[in-house]
This record gives C-alpha cells, sequence and structure tokens, in this order.
C-alpha cells in the first residue's frame, strides 16, 4: 500500500476545458489485485472564492498476472488473448456477442478452451483444433471468463484468463418527482429521481429542461437536483439514466412555472417635453419586489430603469434624463427576492418631445441652452470691454508720446534755425563771402523750413487721429 499527494495550480484566468492533470505510471511487484481510491480531493474554481466544484471522482481496480509460459522454458514467443468487440477487462459492453483471438506461435499442436464465469478454470487437454479465434453469441449478462491453454513440443503449457463484463438490460424505469415547495411561482424548484441497475450499476444521469442542452449529472449531484432560475412557462423535462454498459433509459415529465403578480402602471405621461418637465410614473405591485422599466422605441429598448416597492406595494420613479424625442411604449415587470418574474404590462405610449435641441447622439436643454447663451454673452462682453479699454488705453499713451514728439521736433528745428541763422550771420560779417555762398545758405534755411512744416503736419494728421 502507498499514497501519493499532489497539488497544482495555474495562475488567472486558469484553465477551461477539458484535458490531463497527471499522468501516474505504477510497477507491479508481484500478481495480485490493486486497488486505487482518491481521498480529499479538490478541483478549485478560479472565481475568486476557490469553490470547490469537483462532484464525484471515481476509483479503479486492476487484476495483475505474470506472463504465463508455454511449454518448457525454451518457449520464448508467449501467445496474448484479445478480443476485438471486449477490448478493456474493467469495462462494462453491452455486446453479448464475444470474440477472442490469440497467435498460433511456431511449433504450437493443440488449442484448450473453456469459457466460464469461474475465474480460476484451468482448461482441459484436450485440443479444440489449431484455431486461433472464438466467438460466442447471445451470452447472458455478467461477468465471464475465456481460459486458454495451448500445446507445444514439450507439452500443454499454462492457462491464460480473459474477463469480459457483459451487461445488456437497461436501468429500471423511474419517475421525476417536482417539488416546488407547494408554490407553482417557485422558480428554482427541485427535482427527484434515482433508478437502479442489477448488473454494471449506474454511471451517470443526464438531464434536459426545456430548450436547454443536456447536462450530465454525476451520482453525487441529484436528490435534490435544483433547476436553474426558470421563468414563467411550461417547461418539458428529459432525464436519462446511463449505466455502466452505456444501456439507457429515459423518462419525461412536465414542469409549469406560474408568474407572480403582474404590476399596474398607474400613473404615467402620455406626453413628455425632455428637459423641461420630470419624467414621473407610479404604480401598485407586491410588497418589496423590484419593478424593472423598460422604455422602447420599435421594438427596441432604449432605456432601462429600476425601482421597488415598498411594503405597501406602491412604487415611483422620476428622471429628468434627456430622451430623443418620438413615440415611445413603456411596460414594467416584477421580480421578487427568489428571482420569480411577473409577466411584462401591456404598454403605455407616451409621446416624447425635447426641450432644447439635438446634436446627434447629444441632447441639449433649452434651460441649458439659455444658460450656454448667457455665458458666451458675458465672455463677449467682457472680452469686448477689455478690448475698449486696451484701445484707449494705447491713444492715451499715443497721445501722450506725440505731444512729446511734437515739443521736441518744435524745440530741435528752433535751436537748428538759431544755429544756421548764426552761422549764416558770422561767414556774412567775413571778407570774401560770394553771392553763391549766399544763395546757398537761403537755400538751407528754406530747405530747413520746408522739413519743420511737413513734420508738424503730420504730427497733426496723428493727433486728429487720436481724437
Amino acid at each position: 500500500a502507498g499514497e501519493i499527494s499532489f497539488i497544482g495550480g495555474l495562475p488567472h484566468p486558469g484553465f477551461n476545458g477539458k484535458g490531463n492533470v497527471i499522468t501516474i505510471n505504477f510497477k507491479a511487484k508481484k500478481e495480485g489485485e490493486a486497488l486505487f481510491s482518491f481521498d480529499e480531493s479538490k478541483v478549485l474554481a478560479d472565481d475568486g472564492k476557490g469553490t470547490n466544484i469537483l462532484v464525484f471522482i471515481k476509483g479503479a481496480k486492476y487484476f495483475i498476472y505474470q506472463p504465463e509460459k508455454i511449454g518448457l522454458e525454451a518457449t520464448t514467443t508467449l501467445p496474448r488473448i484479445f478480443s476485438p468487440t471486449h477490448p478493456n477487462e474493467n469495462e462494462w459492453y453491452s455486446n453479448n456477442t464475444p470474440r477472442f483471438q490469440w497467435s498460433l506461435i511456431k511449433d504450437i499442436k493443440g488449442v484448450s478452451f473453456v469459457f466460464d464465469k469461474n475465474p480460476d478454470t484451468i482448461a482441459d487437454t484436450v485440443s479444440e483444433g489449431l484455431l486461433n479465434f472464438k466467438n460466442y453469441d447471445l451470452i447472458p449478462d455478467g461477468i465471464w471468463y475465456f481460459h486458454l491453454r495451448l500445446e507445444d513440443e514439450s507439452g500443454w503449457g499454462e492457462t491464460f484468463h480473459y474477463r469480459i463484463q457483459v451487461d445488456t438490460n437497461p436501468p429500471y424505469p423511474f419517475e421525476i418527482i417536482i417539488d416546488n415547495a407547494g408554490d407553482s411561482t417557485n422558480p428554482k424548484p427541485n427535482l427527484y429521481f434515482e433508478t437502479k441497475d442489477d448488473t454494471s450499476g449506474i454511471d451517470i444521469y443526464k438531464i434536459k429542461i426545456g430548450e436547454e442542452k443536456f447536462i450530465d449529472l454525476m451520482l453525487a449531484q441529484i436528490n435534490p437536483f435544483p433547476t436553474s432560475l426558470l421563468r414563467p412557462g411550461n417547461y418539458k423535462i428529459i432525464v436519462r439514466a446511463i449505466d455502466k454498459a452505456k444501456n439507457i433509459v429515459q423518462t419525461k415529465t412536465s414542469l409549469d412555472i406560474d408568474p407572480i403578480e403582474t404590476p399596474e402602471i398607474n400613473i404615467w405621461p402620455e406626453k413628455y417635453v425632455a428637459g423641461e418637465e420630470t419624467f414621473y410614473i407610479e404604480g401598485a405591485t407586491l410588497p418589496e419586489v423590484e419593478i424593472m422599466i423598460s422604455l422602447k422605441k420599435e421594438d427596441k429598448e432604449i432605456k432601462e430603469w429600476k425601482t421597488f416597492s415598498n411594503s405597501q406595494g406602491q412604487w415611483f420613479f422620476s428622471t429628468k434624463e434627456l430622451i430623443q424625442p418620438g413615440t415611445y411604449y413603456l411596460s414594467v415587470m416584477a421580480q421578487d427576492k427568489r428571482g420569480a418574474v411577473s409577466q411584462v404590462t401591456e404598454p403605455k405610449t407616451i409621446a416624447i418631445s425635447l426641450s432644447g435641441i439635438a446634436l446627434g447622439p447629444i441632447l441639449i436643454a433649452s434651460k441649458t441652452l439659455v444658460l450656454i447663451f448667457v455665458l458666451i454673452l458675458t465672455l463677449g462682453i467682457l472680452i469686448f470691454g477689455f478690448f475698449i479699454f486696451r484701445t484707449w488705453q494705447t491713444k492715451k499713451n499715443l497721445k501722450k508720446e506725440t505731444r512729446e514728439v511734437k515739443e521736441i521736433v518744435q524745440t530741435s528745428f528752433e535751436e537748428l534755425r538759431k544755429e544756421i541763422e548764426k552761422r549764416i550771420e558770422f561767414l556774412d560779417s567775413q571778407p570774401g563771402f560770394t553771392e553763391k555762398e549766399r544763395e546757398v545758405c537761403e537755400d538751407l534755411k528754406k530747405a530747413l523750413k520746408n522739413s519743420e512744416e511737413s513734420i508738424s503736419k503730420e504730427i497733426r494728421d496723428v493727433e486728429k487721429e487720436l481724437e
């Protein structure tokens, strides 16, 4: 006896699918029966909680034999029994017409075989002929053994044994019991079903509810088997019990889930101006249930809201959401704490208009538009005022600068004129001062006067522009 411990894992998101976790190779020490069992096994889901999702694990049993020899030690090639109809000695099969095959090695001159339910039968020494196969038809259910013995020049060898397991009968018929705790609105009733198989035993159950696919159920998952959350309606339930030889028995039943009380819509807006009014609805239903509100347009759900009823069964909902203009249909549905739901109410028609503008998917209410325009206008006034102020400040500075330039120009020209006249008077008092030189001095005085008048005119023009 021995024990193997193994633990492993993968980082998030783990593994999803079908695969091999570990492979263990064993070497036999002697003949006998080997039993394999599993203790404290877990397979944990990568769901943040480490939920153990392992519901069933199966052990195994193996029979270990030493290779048998034929005749004397000189025999080197040992025959093997093989069954193409029952290839695994540890599996159950529904085929009751087995076939056994073996090889006739060199120097074989006799073949003896027996087929019975005794695992230790020794075949006799009467040859059946040099056969290398044997078929049997319509054998009864159970565990059977084929015993083979060969003869060569050295005599009869040891008997070889091959086991097959046959089960042609399905499990017993059974019924499905539905337990809804006496409440036809229960959205998760429990199902009870069980059967047995006298020969190979039950291997697995398969169940199908409504339009879902068949799912596999291990024995640990039944009695009770809780259904998934079901909406109101009629469901056909099919359960198959499969034994270890793959024989199937199937049973059916029908399950009815009734809806809880349908809520009422007592107040709703037949016309709603989005962006200006409050969208308000109210009604009555069961106490303390969730109300799911749906607003559709042309069979397409546009808005979905949720609210809850109070202890008196009254419910209310309001919103100021902006909604595109058009004709809409309002309906509600109730859901209690168990997950049971009601039927959907008859739709109420609502004509929605928009107090504002729509820019593609963006809706802007009128009040929002007024606020935006006020902000823009205020910003514009501030910018314009700042520009006027800057212009006034600039003109003020320019006027000051112009006056200073004017004064400087007048002073400069006055000093320049005086200097020229002084130089002319000095030259005039000097002997040899010709008439030609006097004309040059006069031209210089005229040019100076013209320049002063031109600059003064430009300064006056600037002053006019700044007024």
